[in-house]
């Protein structure tokens, strides 16, 4: 199976004006939208802030995935009630939240998916392989074994801090393999972003769907057992 890397579309010609999404209506404490800040421990409804007071950039379009300025495509989307019906049937590791998006004044039902930056509860760190790795260059070095993200924090300050010693720039540490302990047509995922699946990709393309970018994955992701 081929992977995908989601990204906004950022084309003026497409979407008009970037961020499409860019006020809200309300006054920003009336909408919470300090919780936006809070995402990571989002935990219940309650953590969640108004969602159906979003206003469109006047020079901007709809989409069926809408940039904004609130969160980025690594822990959210805000996509088109045509766009969720279309990824309903399919085996999405995130949340759906209705929202309304205004334009010009008009309201337009849309979905906010939320979910886990990087689904780092759902990475099997240990089985996964992770490597030295400089983008400007282009080199590769060590695999470094990784035992859990906090494992890979210590990992990741210890090769930055060598590397910057030495006035060498450009390294990262990033998988190479990607094991998930749970089986998703479509999920973040550690060290990569957003991504998906040739069938989820398939869907949106045949479907028309407008505001995605798809990037082909160099990564070999790894799933469990449907």
């Amino acid at each position: 199976m081929k992977y995908f890397r989601i990204t906004q579309e950022t084309d003026s010609k497409v979407i008009g004006r970037y961020p499409q999404v860019k006020e809200l209506k309300i006054p920003f404490h009336e909408a919470r939208a300090s919780q936006w800040g809070k995402i990571s421990q989002w935990k219940t409804e309650d953590d969640v802030p108004e969602l159906n007071q979003f206003a469109l950039h006047y020079n901007s379009r709809l989409s069926d995935l809408v940039s904004n300025n609130f969160v980025i495509v690594s822990s959210g989307l805000f996509i088109s009630e045509k766009c969720h019906q279309i990824l309903e049937p399919f085996t999405i590791n995130g949340n759906f939240h209705p929202m309304t998006i205004f334009r010009k004044g008009t309201p337009h039902p849309y979905s906010f998916l939320w979910y886990e930056y990087g689904a780092k509860s759902k990475i099997d760190f240990k089985k996964s392989t992770f490597i030295e790795y400089n983008d400007i260059i282009e080199k590769t070095g060590e695999i470094i074994p990784i035992d859990d993200s906090e494992d890979y924090k210590v990992k990741f300050r210890k090769l930055y801090d060598e590397k910057d010693e030495k006035g060498e720039v450009g390294w990262d540490l990033t998988p190479t393999v990607l094991k998930i302990k749970e089986y998703f047509d479509m999920t973040p995922a550690f060290g990569i972003g957003l991504i998906c699946n040739e069938n989820v990709k398939n869907a949106i393309e045949e479907n028309k769907l407008t505001g995605f970018i798809f990037e082909r994955l160099d990564i070999e992701i790894v799933f469990a057992d449907k």
